[in-house]
């Protein structure tokens, strides 16, 4: 973790978040994890959040979960926060939770940094994604839990998401499939 703007300042950063900054225990990819995800834009600065995640297959819940970030105190803080949030909740109660549910556990985000919350909930849904990958789902499954609307502002924003690859590797692997299959 790193913040690559050398001159941001932190008087836009609220006293929570900073405090969150400074103390965070969940950095990095705990022991064992199975699951991950990463989301994150280059354009007018690199922003990127991984998600790294120990999920209980039993009760499809996440039992561990650390991240890696670049580039400003409020990622590596909604990073942080997103993690702390999900913990021992099911995929639905992880899902359910929104970028305002994140911002308001750091007392807010500075206005250009807004986007942040918005990784960070994203960077769930693509760790769901992956988990559901990973146990063999297709892409109707997908659609089914995790719909995607490229044309949305968040799919806009998350110029980089894990799951949005995955999909399309899906849609890839189930075209050719099918071309072979009536070859």
């Amino acid at each position: 973790m790193y913040q690559t703007v050398v001159d941001d300042g932190v008087s836009e950063y609220s006293d929570t978040l900073l405090s969150v900054v400074a103390n965070f225990k969940n950095g990095g990819a705990p022991e064992g994890f199975n699951a991950q995800s990463m989301v994150g834009k280059s354009k007018r600065g690199e922003v990127a959040l991984r998600l790294f995640a120990v999920v209980d297959p039993e009760r499809d819940s996440f039992v561990r979960v650390g991240f890696k970030t670049r580039g400003c105190l409020a990622m590596t803080a909604c990073a942080s926060v997103i993690c702390s949030m999900v913990e021992g909740k099911t995929f639905a109660e992880a899902l359910a939770i929104s970028p305002d549910d994140v911002k308001a556990a750091l007392d807010g985000v500075p206005w250009d940094k807004v986007h942040t919350p918005v990784f960070a909930v994203e960077g769930i849904r693509a760790l769901v994604g992956d988990w559901l990958i990973r146990q063999g789902a297709v892409l109707e499954r997908l659609d089914r839990d995790l719909p995607c609307d490229e044309y949305s502002v968040t799919c806009m924003v998350c110029e980089h998401c894990s799951l949005r690859d995955s999909r399309i590797d899906l849609q890839v692997s189930e075209a050719l499939a099918k071309a072979g299959a009536s070859a």
